[in-house]
């Protein structure tokens, strides 16, 4: 097994003393300056996303903020450990790690990518049940249910990225010489038909789910838009009958949208940054010939996503900015006394209370967020129940 571990890396070396002549001194200063510039972005970011998340009232799921928890520590672990080894070897022009780090290096980052991928997917199949097949909700509310879901995560993504450490392909130098990964350019067939598994296992499977997911979340949302129609419709009509559960399915799908669209952003970042690097792997596998700075652009672009991430879920997120604010703005007055779900607060007195003119049917105005059973259904500002 070392011999075949030895032989491979001579064979990485032959290729990079083929390839290193298309990469200047200045090229490699630059990768170097750019994952220092990146890793520092990354550990400051997602250190700020993990605190807001653990210490913030953010008004997620427990199941949504582990799996977001996951994704930002995997983000920060990876920009703590393989960051330094890429560029101190960029500052060097050449790996200077032995066959043994290229590997652990190849597999830290393979391992937390797919993490992120294979959380994604869960957080896509996650809003999908809850906003789409809520009747499946209760297998959410387990006990357990959370550790299950980060399991299943764990469990696919170890199966695939360590399949290479027991022989079934392995990781070695890139063609530019200064990071690691999985062999694409073996044209062996064991090593072959490992590519080919990971890129539909661990790309197009997940792709297929965020594409059925979303796409119903979608539906259900332009739904829950003429459900509102109708309620109108209703209390215009018929003032003898108020469907409060209509109101509370278009509060309950309309508040999950706002979450939603910070997790798909959150998808988005993802995939561009990986894409094109899932892309070029597979083409590599198929023809060699591909320029080191071809190779170079996409496998530094996708490292950014490790910054990617917690900046959709800064930008997008409305309730982590809300709890960001509550934790480094204690001064101001950031959201209304009713803030976790747990008072619902009358804004008008009975005897001032609106009147339908017909049956006298009393209407109160409410303020703040209802939650029935510890799910939180919507947030009813100012309106009319």
């Amino acid at each position: 097994m070392m011999n075949k571990l030895t032989l491979n890396v001579t064979e990485a070396n032959e290729t990079l003393e083929t390839v290193k002549s298309l990469l200047t001194e200045s090229d490699y200063l630059a990768v170097a300056s750019y994952l220092v510039i990146l890793g520092i972005i990354a550990i400051l970011a997602n250190s700020f996303v993990i605190f807001v998340l653990l210490k913030g009232d953010v008004s997620y799921y427990r199941i949504h903020k582990k799996l977001l928890l996951n994704i930002a520590i995997a983000d920060l672990m990876l920009s703590l450990i393989a960051f330094p080894f890429f560029a101190s070897s960029s500052f060097a022009n050449r790996w200077l790690f032995s066959d043994i780090g290229c590997t652990f290096a190849g597999f830290w980052i393979f391992l937390l990518a797919q993490n992120d991928m294979n959380t994604h997917a869960a957080i896509a199949v996650y809003r999908y049940i809850i906003i789409c097949q809520p009747s499946y909700e209760y297998y959410l509310k387990r006990k357990n249910a959370s550790y299950y879901i980060l399991g299943t995560v764990w469990g696919h993504t170890l199966l695939f990225t360590g399949l290479p450490l027991v022989g079934w392909s392995r990781y070695q130098q890139e063609a530019f010489g200064t990071s690691c990964t999985i062999a694409w350019d073996d044209n062996r067939p064991a090593e072959l038909a490992y590519n080919i598994v990971i890129i539909i296992a661990c790309y197009c499977v997940h792709v297929v789910i965020f594409i059925f997911c979303y796409y119903k979340i979608i539906n259900e949302f332009s739904s829950a838009k003429r459900c509102l129609a109708r309620l109108r419709e209703e209390v215009i009509t018929d003032r003898e009958t108020l469907r409060l559960e209509l109101m509370l399915k278009y509060h309950k799908v309309m508040t999950y949208r706002k979450v939603t669209v910070a997790s798909l952003a959150m998808v988005a970042a993802f995939m561009i940054a990986w894409t094109p690097y899932a892309i070029l792997g597979a083409y590599v596998m198929y023809d060699t010939n591909v320029p080191a700075w071809v190779l170079l652009t996409p496998t530094m672009f996708a490292k950014s996503s490790t910054v990617l991430s917690p900046l959709s879920c800064a930008l997008f997120s409305g309730s982590f900015r809300t709890a960001a604010k509550q934790l480094f703005c204690k001064n101001e007055e950031v959201l209304d006394e009713v803030q976790n779900g747990s008072v619902l607060r009358p804004l008008a007195s009975n005897h001032s209370s609106p009147e339908f003119v017909q049956k006298e049917v009393r209407v109160t105005l409410y303020k703040g967020e209802l939650t029935i059973n510890d799910i939180f259904v919507g947030n009813f500002d100012n309106m009319e129940l």
